[in-house]
C-alpha cells in the first residue's frame, strides 16, 4: 500500500503542531533542487547529466553514477500517470544498460554542472578514482508526490524479479510561518532493492556489502567484521567494491562528498587468522583532532605505518608526508578499544 508521509512541529511549549502537506508548485522546483543537491534521494549519487536525450528520442530527467560507477536514472512524474512514468524508466533503463565508458564520459562532458572532468568530480565527490570499467549495473529511480495501488504492485512486483527499479515519494510541507519542507520515502528499502537488482547483475564481479558481509563468515572472520560493522555504523558509511574483496568506509564531508577513510578486508592469507585493516592516518587524526599517537594506540600492537600519499581520493595538498596505518584484528576487544576510540571522539 503506498505509503503517507506525516510530520509534525515540537512547538516551544512542547506539543507536537501537524505540518501541512502542499502540492509542489512546479515540479522543475523538484528538478531542480534534486540536480543540485542529489543527496536528498541518496548521498551515493553523482549527477552527471540532466535531459539527456536518449537514442529512442525520450530525455532522462537526471542521469547519475554511483560510487561504484554504476548508472541510475532518476525519473520525476512531472505530469504522467506512475503507470506511465514507470514504462518510461523502463524504456530508458533499456538504453542506459548498453553505454560504456566512452558514451557516459561523453555524456558528462556535456553537462556544465559537473564543473569539470567526469574522473576529476567523480573522485572529489567520493572519495574514489573514478573506475576503469563503468555500468557494470544500472537501476531506476522514479520520484513523485503520490503513488497509486497500481504503482505500488508493479514496481514490488519488478523488485521481486530483480528488475532494478524504485520509487521514492516526496512531500512537501509548509508550516504556519510559511517555512517549506521536503520528506522522503522509498517503496522499497534501498538496500534490499540493491541487494535483489545485483544478484541479477551482467557480472559477478561487483561485491555488496551483504555479499562481503557473507564472504567474512566463509572465511571464520564474521565476528569480528560484524563487529566492525555494527560498531561503525552511524560515524561511517559502508560501500561495496566492483571486484576486491574489501569494504571501504567513509567519512560524511560537506555537500555530498565523502572521504574513504578505512579498508577492511573480508578475506585473509595463510598466515594469519585476522581481519586485515588499513586506515588513512594522517587524515583520520586530522579529521578527528587528535594526534597520530592516540589514534595508534586504538589499534592492535602489529600495526604497521606505511606511506599513504597515493590513498585513492586525496587532495593533492594531503600527499606529502601523509601516513597509513594497517594492521589485523584479532580479537573483539582490539575491535572494541578501536570502536570505543571513535566513539569517544564525539564525531
Amino acid at each position: 500500500m503506498p505509503q503517507k508521509i506525516r510530520m509534525w512541529e515540537v512547538t516551544e511549549q512542547d506539543t507536537l503542531a501537524e505540518l501541512t502537506t502542499s502540492e509542489i508548485s512546479l515540479e522543475e522546483r523538484l528538478e531542480n533542487w534534486l540536480e543540485s543537491d542529489i543527496s536528498m534521494l541518496d548521498p551515493d549519487l553523482l549527477v552527471i547529466g540532466r535531459q539527456v536525450r536518449t537514442d529512442f528520442g525520450g530525455e532522462i530527467d537526471l542521469l547519475c553514477l554511483d560510487s561504484a560507477g554504476d548508472t541510475v536514472v532518476v525519473e520525476l512524474k512531472k505530469g504522467r500517470t506512475p503507470r506511465e512514468v514507470t514504462a518510461q524508466a523502463l524504456d530508458y533503463a533499456s538504453w542506459v544498460k548498453d553505454l560504456g565508458f566512452d558514451r557516459i564520459r561523453q555524456i558528462a562532458e556535456e553537462y556544465s554542472k559537473l564543473g569539470g572532468p567526469l574522473a576529476v568530480a567523480f573522485e572529489d565527490k567520493f572519495g574514489e578514482p573514478l573506475p576503469d570499467t563503468l555500468n557494470y549495473s544500472h537501476r531506476s529511480l522514479i520520484v513523485a508526490e503520490s503513488m497509486d495501488d497500481s504503482t505500488d504492485r508493479i514496481v514490488r512486483y519488478l523488485s521481486d524479479l530483480h528488475v532494478p527499479v524504485n520509487v521514492a515519494t516526496v512531500q512537501h510541507f509548509t508550516d504556519k510561518n510559511g517555512r517549506e519542507f521536503l520528506a522522503q520515502v522509498y517503496l522499497v528499502e534501498p538496500n534490499d532493492a540493491e541487494a535483489k537488482s545485483q544478484s541479477s547483475s551482467r557480472t559477478n564481479n561487483r561485491r555488496t556489502v551483504a555479499g562481503l558481509r557473507a564472504l567474512a563468515e566463509e572465511n571464520s572472520l564474521g565476528n569480528l567484521y560484524r563487529r566492525i560493522e555494527d560498531g561503525v555504523s552511524g560515524i561511517f558509511e559502508a560501500r561495496g567494491t566492483a571486484s576486491n574483496a574489501y569494504v571501504r568506509y567513509r567519512a560524511k564531508l560537506d555537500e555530498g562528498r565523502t572521504r574513504t577513510v578505512l579498508y577492511v578486508y573480508t578475506e585473509t592469507d595463510d598466515d594469519s587468522s585476522g581481519l586485515y585493516f588499513e586506515i588513512q592516518a594522517t587524515w583520520l587524526s586530522t579529521y578527528l583532532e587528535i594526534g597520530m599517537d592516540v589514534l595508534k594506540s586504538w589499534l592492535p600492537q602489529n600495526t604497521s605505518e606505511w606511506d599513504a600519499s597515493k590513498w585513492p581520493g586525496s587532495a593533492i595538498e594531503e600527499r606529502e608526508g601523509a601516513i597509513a596505518f594497517g594492521g589485523y584484528f584479532h580479537t573483539e576487544e582490539e575491535v572494541d578499544r578501536f570502536i570505543a576510540g571513535l566513539r569517544a571522539s564525539d564525531l
